[in-house]
């Protein structure tokens, strides 16, 4: 995993695998979440509409 800043934000790269496992596409919102014990986690927010 890579990061990278950008006009003062920061952006990672998904590896490939983790990506097509999850089910995601280009264009979905996802959302860091920590729990109570400080795990991170990545959750879907919204789906990129189909084209």
């Amino acid at each position: 995993m890579r990061i990278v800043s950008n006009n003062g934000q920061y952006k990672i790269t998904l590896p490939k695998d983790l990506v097509v496992d999850k089910g995601w596409k280009a264009g979905d919102e996802l959302r860091f979440i920590e729990d109570m014990e400080g795990r991170i986690f990545l959750k879907i927010m919204k789906k990129a509409k189909s084209r």
